[in-house]
């Protein structure tokens, strides 16, 4: 017959129900839009990064192939050569590690582990030491530094 102020339809809930049901409503609509939006502006980002870090990698693996040709010029006696190979090889370790610091700070994490890097860097310090105290015997240096950095290229394949 008559309602009372506070039933509505069946008689079952109240208008503050009612209200709070609205609401609930709204704001559902509203954080799905919100979730859809978020969705259409990061996918490409997500690409957009997947992209960055194939193109990192590509680059690593080039320096690495330079560095591990570089090595095989070197001469195991310590020719006059060497300190210039020795240079290019370390340009390309050094860029090899700005890649990777430029990988993680774009949110990735490091591609490859920067301590090996540090760790072939000192070896081509100590292979140049050599090389200015008149060491002729640097077959050891290039055997070790060989060793790393094909190493470190087969890590680099193995990343795609």
């Amino acid at each position: 017959m008559y309602r009372r102020y506070s039933q509505v339809g069946n008689g079952n809930m109240s208008i503050s129900q009612v209200n709070r049901n609205r609401i609930k409503n709204i704001v559902i609509i509203i954080l799905l839009i919100a979730l859809a939006a978020l969705l259409v502006i990061s996918l490409p980002k997500m690409r957009t990064q997947d992209e960055a870090r194939s193109i990192y990698i590509l680059q690593m693996q080039r320096e690495c192939k330079e560095a591990v040709d570089a090595t095989t010029t070197l001469s195991r006696t310590g020719g006059a050569s060497s300190a210039a190979d020795l240079s290019k090889i370390r340009c390309n370790i050094h860029s090899i590690r700005m890649i990777n610091s430029l990988s993680a700070s774009m949110g990735s994490r490091l591609l490859e582990d920067d301590n090996a890097l540090v760790t072939l860097l000192n070896l081509v310090d100590r292979y140049q030491q050599g090389l200015l105290e008149g060491g002729t015997n640097t077959g050891e240096y290039t055997t070790t530094l060989q060793t790393g950095l094909l190493e470190l290229q087969e890590k680099l394949a193995n990343l795609d």
